[in-house]
């Protein structure tokens, strides 16, 4: 299914500590540009949209965002979001009303403590779970159509603690993670306690994925080389099984329109290889490594871990 994501802009309530974003503007799309790119992408064929940030739950427009790609009747409806204010669950059952059918919340820990030193919001901890509560209820109801998932950045701080977190949020009926290995980008490059190398975090792969068989729930790894992986392991790959995705986004210095393919984005320009991955069984399906993680811990460490090269 083709999907596409709309970046409505820098506007967020967070500061997370690991946040990517290059050039935060503070700067949020109007929605005549929203609608602009939603009826384009619908006359395009896109049958899958995306809505992230920022935050696009602070957007003043939501409730028409989301109406106008149901009456376009695009399949998915996507929010990607710190889920802070799904605590307000008449706010949640009206954005489900308007048109959303998938919700997708970025939570770091299990501990209070953790995640609110990870996003730099007191508090939020306990908004985000209300939040998730509120999505499980309308989900079993029948009222969301696809099951709740955790987006969650693997950093130095939370890596260890990640069965428990795992488990933590399975017991509260979710069955999607999404794990993601932190990009050394954007505000996470002044975070230098956060950063962890690949080395460290390889043993828990073959862990978690055992607990996710055994207690029934579904994970993916985003920005780990499949040579780092077990062979059986590579299923669990989530750039492997991931839409093939548009983004639109005007969140730069100048507010320019730009569009672009994120797979090949990352591929082309975000990540990197070296001259001997050429030689790696992998090598055709394998994106690379990100650059900012080279830049920090370079090349050496990881050719040892691998299996491969």
């Amino acid at each position: 299914m083709k999907n596409i994501d709309i970046n409505i802009g820098d506007v967020c309530n967070n500061r997370c500590k690991f946040c990517m974003v290059e050039h935060d503007t503070r700067r949020m799309v109007d929605f005549e540009k929203i609608k602009f790119d939603i009826i384009l992408a619908k006359k395009q064929g896109f049958e899958s949209i995306g809505f992230l940030g920022g935050e696009f739950t602070l957007h003043p427009e939501i409730y028409k965002i989301l109406h106008l790609c149901k009456l376009l009747k695009f399949k998915i409806v996507h929010i990607i979001s710190n889920g802070r204010k799904f605590e307000d669950k008449k706010f949640l059952a009206k954005l489900i009303e308007s048109g959303a059918n998938r919700f997708s919340v970025s939570i770091h820990s299990h501990k209070s403590n953790i995640e609110d030193e990870l996003t730099q919001v007191k508090g939020g901890f306990g908004e985000k779970i209300q939040g998730i509560k509120n999505l499980i209820f309308f989900y079993n109801k029948g009222l969301i159509r696809h099951p709740v998932s955790i987006n969650l950045v693997i950093n130095k701080i939370n890596y260890l603690d990640l069965l428990k977190t795992l488990s933590y949020y399975h017991e509260m009926s979710v069955r999607d993670f999404r794990l993601n290995f932190m990009w050394i980008r954007g505000r996470a490059k002044k975070y230098k306690d956060l950063y962890l190398k690949y080395q460290d975090f390889i043993p828990q792969i073959d862990k978690i994925i055992a607990s996710a068989n055994s207690q029934g729930y579904n994970v993916a790894f985003d920005g780990i080389p499949p040579c780092l992986m077990h062979k059986n392991s590579l299923k669990y790959i989530g750039e492997y099984h991931d839409f093939n995705t548009d983004v639109i986004g005007y969140n730069n210095p100048q507010g320019i329109r730009q569009r672009f393919n994120w797979q090949k984005l990352r591929k082309n320009s975000l990540k990197t290889k070296h001259l001997k991955c050429k030689a790696c069984n992998y090598n055709n399906s394998c994106e690379g490594v990100w650059k900012g993680y080279i830049k920090v811990f370079g090349w050496a460490d990881f050719f040892k871990t691998s299996k491969l090269l």
